[in-house]
C-alpha cells in the first residue's frame, strides 16, 4: 500500500471514530481567523506615548508587536530623549518579534523635519532645499556621503524604515508644508530624482527601507494637509509624477506614501483625497503611468485633511479599500495606548462583514512580506517594483 493511501485510510478511521481530521484541523475556523489576524496586523503602523520599556504605553505596544496585532511603530520627537535611551527603546520594540521583523519607523528628512537632532544628542542634517541648492552637492558622491551618514545614524539607533525622501517638486515656494519648510530638493524633476536616488541608495546600503512621498504631488499645494484637505485641482501639474516614474523605472522605490490631496484625476469623488481613493493608487500601479507594484503607505490618518470629515473607522476602511497596504496612525492626538488594537479590530470587523475583501488583505500582506523578507535578507537593493 502506498504511503498516501495509508494517510487516507487513517483519516477515514479518525472520522469514523468521531475524531477530527488532521486536514480539517489545518483549515479550522480558528486557524483561519488567526492567519487573517496576522495578515491584518502587518498592515498597521502606529505611534505611541512613552520613552522606556517601563512605561505602560511602551509595554502595551511591545505586546501588540509580539502578538502580531500591529506590524510596526512610528517614533516621534516625544519618544526620543538621548542616543542611549533611543537605542534601548528601539531594541525593546524590535525584539518583541523576530519574524516577520517589525518596522521601526521615523521621519528623518533633514532640516525642519528630523526627529533625531542635536537637541536629543544626534547629528544635524541640512534640509532637502539646502541640498538641492548647494553646489557642493552637485557631485553624486557628496550626496551619497551625506545621506550615508544619516542612514548610519538611523541604523545605529535601531530604525529600519525612514519615511522619506520627499520627492514633491517645489512648484509653490509659499506652500506652507513643503516649500516654506524647505522639504523639497527643487522644482526641477531631474534634480529631485537625482538627489532622491542618492538618498534611497544610501539608506539601502544601511538596510533601511525608504518611502517616497507624497503621491501624486504635494509641492504645488496652497494648504497644509496636516490642517485641512489640500485641493490641488488648479495647481497640480503632470510633471509632479516624473520623479516617481524615473525612480520606479530604475527599481529605486521601496514604498510610496499617498498624500491627503484632492485632484479629480486622483479622486473617487466628493472631494475624497488621493490617500482614500482607489483612482490614485490605480494610477500609481498602472504600468503606463508609474508601474509601481510595491508597498503603498498612507500618510498619517490623524491629520486634519482626513480626520475632520471621516471617523477613524471610515478613514481606515476607505484607505485599505483604495489599495493602501499599510495605514499609519500617529497617535499624537489621541495618545491611546490601545490604538493599535482598535485599528486592528476595525479592519477585522470590516473583513467579517465584507466591507473589506479578504483578497485585499492577502494582496497587501503579500507585498509587505516581500519587502520585509528583503529587509531581513539585507537585500533591499535587489528589490524591483515590477516583481
Amino acid at each position: 500500500m502506498r504511503f498516501s493511501h495509508v494517510i487516507q485510510a487513517l483519516i477515514v478511521c479518525l472520522v469514523l471514530l468521531g475524531g477530527a481530521s488532521p486536514l480539517s484541523a489545518l483549515s479550522s475556523p480558528d486557524a483561519d481567523a488567526d492567519r487573517l489576524d496576522q495578515m491584518i496586523g502587518q498592515m498597521i503602523l502606529v505611534g505611541f506615548p512613552g520613552i522606556t520599556q517601563g512605561d505602560q504605553s511602551v509595554a502595551a505596544v511591545h505586546e501588540q508587536l509580539a502578538k502580531g496585532v500591529i506590524g510596526g511603530v512610528v517614533l516621534y520627537p516625544e519618544n526620543i530623549r538621548s542616543p542611549e535611551q533611543l537605542k534601548s527603546l528601539t531594541a525593546y520594540l524590535r525584539d518583541a518579534r523576530s519574524a516577520p521583523v517589525p518596522f521601526i519607523a521615523v521621519d528623518q528628512e533633514g532640516g525642519k523635519v528630523q526627529r533625531l537632532t542635536p537637541w536629543n544628542g544626534h547629528g544635524d542634517f541640512p534640509s532637502a532645499q539646502s541640498v538641492g541648492r548647494n553646489p557642493s552637492f552637485g557631485m553624486q558622491e557628496a550626496v551619497l556621503k551625506l545621506y550615508a551618514e544619516m542612514a548610519k545614524e538611523l541604523a545605529e539607533a535601531g530604525f529600519n524604515l525612514n519615511l522619506g525622501p520627499v520627492v514633491d517638486l517645489d512648484l509653490n515656494p509659499d506652500n506652507p508644508v513643503i516649500g516654506a519648510r524647505q522639504r523639497s530638493f527643487g522644482a526641477d524633476p531631474n534634480t529631485v530624482t537625482t538627489l532622491a536616488h542618492a538618498f534611497i541608495a544610501a539608506h539601502r546600503d544601511a538596510n533601511i527601507v525608504t518611502v517616497a512621498k507624497h503621491f501624486p504631488g504635494h509641492g504645488s499645494s496652497r494648504l497644509d494637509s496636516h490642517i485641512a484637505l489640500a485641493d490641488v485641482s488648479e495647481t497640480w501639474r503632470e510633471i509632479e509624477l516624473e520623479p516617481y516614474r524615473r525612480l520606479a523605472k530604475d527599481g529605486l522605490l521601496d514604498a510610496v506614501m499617498t498624500g491627503h490631496l484632492y485632484h479629480p484625476r486622483f479622486s473617487d469623488g466628493a472631494k475624497l483625497p488621493a490617500s482614500l481613493s482607489g483612482k490614485a493608487i490605480r494610477a500609481l500601479r498602472n504600468k503606463d503611468w508609474i508601474g509601481f507594484q510595491g508597498v503603498v503607505i498612507s500618510d498619517d490618518l490623524e491629520m486634519g485633511a482626513v480626520s475632520d470629515g471621516y471617523s477613524l473607522e471610515e478613514r481606515v476602511i476607505k484607505a485599505i479599500n483604495a489599495g493602501t497596504d499599510i495605514v499609519i496612525v500617529s497617535n499624537v492626538e489621541s495618545q491611546d495606548t490601545e490604538l493599535g488594537v482598535e485599528v486592528h479590530a476595525i479592519v477585522a470587523d470590516a473583513v467579517r462583514d465584507e466591507r473589506i475583501s479578504r483578497a485585499r488583505i492577502e494582496q497587501a500582506y503579500g507585498r509587505i512580506m516581500l519587502l520585509k523578507r528583503r529587509l531581513a535578507q539585507k537585500n533591499l537593493a535587489g528589490m524591483t517594483e515590477r516583481q
